[in-house]
């Protein structure tokens, strides 16, 4: 934790807020995070789980005024050193991904090759079942805009484990986003373990024909103030200030 936070405040020294979500982790993580200046400690009770989490986050960081959310892994597996560049790809798009995929080969490191085989596979039937313009689908690593985040309807997303991650995608998609993928190194979990299970799985394989199904049905909305050029993913690396 003190590691992550450190290494933002020294990358990203414009930061506003820092944001930790706590899901009644054993380990004392909100316990470590309250000891760091300048961040604040979002305690949640009641369900857990991923989505769950990302919901109670987001708005959170909503009603606290913020213009744009950066969220990330808190175990290092997130290269904070690329923030900067995320921000500033809110210039072309609504919604930024911080991307394993989109350099054409895959930037992981620490990861057994199932592991990369299942992420990959997701992906595409992810992009199959929401017709969403993303390689990495799988991300959690995104830069939102608040436009965006409004004109989601949060609430609606119904997932609460890690299937979030695909139906906020499709939700941006339906409320008119622009996509933009950056490369980032994703280094495994160095720290932690993973929540996944079989029942996080089957919750995905049950949204994803009702994604489908939507994708065909529903049209995409008109997003006010968002980003007008259509964006996929790229291959070059942006910096700050870029336009």
């Amino acid at each position: 934790m003190r590691p992550l936070t450190a290494v933002i405040r020294r990358e990203f020294p414009e930061v506003k807020q820092i944001l930790i979500v706590d899901d009644g982790s054993p380990d004392g993580t909100a316990e470590v995070a309250r000891e760091i200046p300048g961040v604040i400690v979002l305690a949640r009770t009641g369900s857990r789980g991923y989505g769950h989490s990302m919901r109670d986050g987001l708005r959170m960081a909503l009603g606290n005024g913020a213009d744009v959310v950066i969220t990330m892994d808190a175990d290092l597996s997130h290269d904070a050193t690329i923030l900067p560049k995320l921000l500033a790809g809110l210039e072309r798009a609504d919604l930024v991904i911080g991307s394993r995929y989109c350099s054409g080969s895959a930037l992981v490191e620490n990861w057994p090759w199932h592991r990369l085989l299942i992420s990959r596979l997701a992906s595409t039937l992810v992009q199959v079942c929401t017709g969403v313009p993303v390689r990495d689908t799988t991300s959690g690593y995104r830069c939102w805009s608040r436009e965006l985040l409004i004109q989601m309807e949060l609430v609606s997303i119904q997932a609460g484990g890690f299937a979030f991650l695909y139906e906020s995608l499709a939700q941006a998609r339906r409320s008119g986003a622009t996509f933009l993928e950056l490369p980032n190194v994703y280094r495994g979990r160095i720290h932690g373990e993973s929540k996944l299970n079989w029942s996080i799985a089957f919750e995905a394989l049950r949204l994803l024909p009702r994604m489908f199904v939507r994708r065909v049905w529903e049209p995409i909305r008109p997003l006010p103030g968002g980003v007008s050029a259509y964006s996929r993913s790229t291959k070059v690396p942006i910096s700050v200030g870029e336009r």
